[in-house]
């Protein structure tokens, strides 16, 4: 069957027919004049798009831990290829350091709905810190992963969220979104799905851009079934409340959020996978 294989595929070159092998799907990206390296990577960064009930086009980035439904804006950035930095052409993982900003968590008062002021990942000196993302391009998500080096993650990490102050501190973990994708590595999940969005360009960047675009990845996060739990506050009983939450941790969490990535100078994109002809 082989020998036969084999024959027929050198019978069609002799006809002059091209057989097409699958291309697999990848994250690409390119840098005019200066090509990307791991001497020179070129830094990305990103922001949230799209909207949200609450939070509008400024809050468009949708989390639920327990009865907590939080929505804050997200900038992601990588400066360095530990933080998620580019050096390749083509990889089948993106990196990046994401961070939740203005954050507010929804509080209906008998009808009446506003937001409390909410603050993601605060270090001992009370300042904001990001939360690694790995995105592989079957949709699997490792989150909450330390340093990445030559795009292979390594180390560990986790986030918390922190309601009104002294309302409820919420423990979101490192994790691998879906968490079914740890026994089957290989398929395809929709944790995540990538795109990319074609911007036009003017004449002066031309030279730049030759096709007359830039290039910018689109990823479209739907995370659920999250590990969660509340670390501390009055949800937990604290703070001379007697009762705490009936449910203090869970599978259940969720994240919904869009954003828009770009490489400095340079093209970033995802290619989706050619099929064999």
């Amino acid at each position: 069957m082989r020998r036969i294989k084999i024959a027929t595929l050198l019978a069609l070159c002799a006809l002059g027919i091209v057989v097409a092998q699958a291309a697999a799907a990848q994250f690409t990206a390119s840098r005019l004049p200066k090509p990307l390296s791991e001497s020179e990577p070129g830094t990305t960064k990103g922001l949230g798009i799209g909207s949200t009930v609450l939070g509008g086009t400024e809050r468009n980035q949708e989390l639920k831990f327990g009865p907590f439904h939080i929505y804050c804006a997200a900038k992601a950035t990588g400066k360095t290829i530990a933080e998620g930095a580019v050096s390749w052409a083509g990889s089948q993982t993106f990196s990046t350091e994401l961070t939740f900003q203005k954050c507010l968590t929804k509080a209906d008062f008998e009808g009446y709905v506003t937001g409390i002021k909410t603050a993601f990942n605060l270090n001992a000196e009370k300042k904001t810190q990001p939360i690694k993302f790995v995105y592989h391009v079957n949709g699997v998500v490792d989150l909450g992963s330390g340093e990445t080096e030559s795009e292979v993650e390594v180390g560990s990490g986790a986030a918390s969220f922190t309601v009104g102050g002294k309302v409820c501190k919420i423990d979101w973990p490192r994790q691998v979104v879906p968490a079914k994708s740890v026994k089957a590595p290989e398929a395809t999940y929709s944790a995540a799905t990538y795109s990319t969005n074609d911007v036009p360009v003017t004449e002066k960047q031309l030279k730049q851009y030759p096709s007359g675009f830039r290039q910018k990845l689109v990823i479209a996060n739907e995370f659920k079934g999250m590990e969660w739990s509340f670390e501390e506050g009055q949800c937990l009983g604290e703070g001379g409340f007697e009762e705490a939450s009936k449910r203090e941790e869970g599978k259940t969490a969720i994240y919904r959020g869009s954003l828009e990535e770009e490489l400095k100078g340079g093209n970033l994109g995802f290619e989706e996978a050619l099929a064999e002809s």
